[in-house]
């Protein structure tokens, strides 16, 4: 896509065997361009873990109907892999809104084993606290980890279509201003794996949202975000939606650099390794963005 031409295209797996035993590794895709902060992050893919059926096998969703002792012994493995306490996973609850919170101490851990028990109206949580993992969950939403090399505080954001258009992603900008002093221009992102460009196939009306959006903005990029595509058995083609893309255009409006914007290149609705719901029909399980604050050298 022309969108992301001028950005970092990140597609980079690892493979962590959590023990001899253990066949099937655990496997997470990761952006090169923040491999080298003091911080883990990553994006789990489906396999490695204990889930059945149609959540096969590494499901890190505790609400979407799988077994939550599967899920349970799957995010311990993950803690095990990244070298934390289990209990100290941290969860907001996502509804697809423009909550943001911050995760001070005594929210460590909530939302770990239990959905109930996951931050409140939080699509995006954010922390300078180190060894505290969060997570967030998805599965065809485009899943994005902002972090501030200034002031060493990271955050996770969940931005489906509609927290994408209500600008989650700035807005979780800001909240980390208010909380840390977070600038734009001291912002890497990575844009993690979800629904491509040419997946993701909306309405007219929503089309026409994201257009409108763009050129109250003044981003010159709506032909690139917005396409028509003709699908196989189509009359006619549809709008399709390059989130990632438009996603990308907006941070870097708000003034990140654009050199510290890194693209995954996966669609997760044409990846088997990955959940997707739209290709599933709802009933899948979800892959976890994961982000790690470690001790400064």
């Amino acid at each position: 896509m022309n969108t992301t031409k001028s950005f970092q295209i990140s597609s980079t797996l690892r493979q962590s065997p959590i023990s001899q035993n253990n066949s099937t590794p655990i496997t997470y895709e990761y952006s090169p361009l923040l491999d080298h902060f003091p911080l883990a992050h990553g994006v789990t893919y489906r396999y490695g873990g204990v889930s059945e059926g149609s959540f096969n096998s590494f499901n890190m969703g505790l609400h979407v109907g799988d077994t939550p002792d599967a899920v349970a012994e799957n995010r311990k493995r993950l803690a095990q892999v990244l070298g934390v306490d289990p209990n100290h996973l941290t969860c907001g609850e996502q509804v697809h809104g423009v909550g943001v919170t911050r995760v001070t101490e005594e929210l460590v851990g909530r939302g770990a084993f239990s959905w109930d028990d996951s931050i409140p109206d939080s699509d995006a949580i954010h922390t300078n606290l180190v060894n505290v993992p969060l997570l967030l969950l998805v599965a065809d939403c485009v899943p994005v980890l902002i972090y501030d090399v200034v002031h060493h505080a990271v955050a996770v954001v969940h931005a489906g279509w509609r927290g994408a258009i209500a600008h989650i992603v700035e807005r979780t900008i800001d909240s980390m201003h208010d909380a840390y002093g977070t600038l734009p221009a001291d912002c890497y992102l990575f844009i993690g794996p979800s629904i491509g460009a040419d997946s993701f196939e909306v309405s007219e009306e929503i089309g026409e949202q994201f257009r409108q959006d763009m050129h109250a903005l003044g981003l010159s990029q709506v032909d690139e975000v917005v396409r028509y595509i003709q699908r196989v058995g189509q009359t006619m083609p549809t709008p399709h939606v390059d989130l990632k893309g438009y996603l990308a255009a907006c941070v870097v409006q708000k003034g990140v650099p654009l050199e510290q914007v890194s693209i995954s290149s996966t669609d997760t609705m044409t990846n088997d390794r990955c959940y997707s719901y739209r290709r599933d029909q709802g009933r899948t399980g979800r892959m976890a963005m994961f982000s790690v604050l470690r001790d400064k050298a």
